[in-house]
């Protein structure tokens, strides 16, 4: 699984551009800081894809928010539907 931490905007957009690339995904907010300073955030997860693709989702939103940086976290999980 991997897990996209980046800041809270464009909220929309940014789920429309991951449904665009046929991903599913949770979005979970919170408040987190980034260089000091407190901001609304996003964890985006996403399960059953490839390193290449979580990488590209992540640069996607990198610039649909005009970010710095956003951070990709991989997860080793086992996931299985029920």
């Amino acid at each position: 699984m991997y897990r996209i931490l980046t800041e809270s905007k464009n909220l929309d957009l940014v789920k429309a551009s991951l449904a665009e690339l046929g991903f599913n995904y949770t979005v979970y907010r919170g408040d987190g800081s980034w260089k000091g300073q407190e901001e609304h955030s996003l964890a985006i997860e996403l399960d059953n894809i490839t390193k290449k693709r979580a990488r590209k989702a992540a640069r996607l939103i990198k610039r649909v928010n005009r970010q710095e940086k956003v951070l990709l976290q991989e997860i080793p999980v086992k996931s299985e539907f029920i």
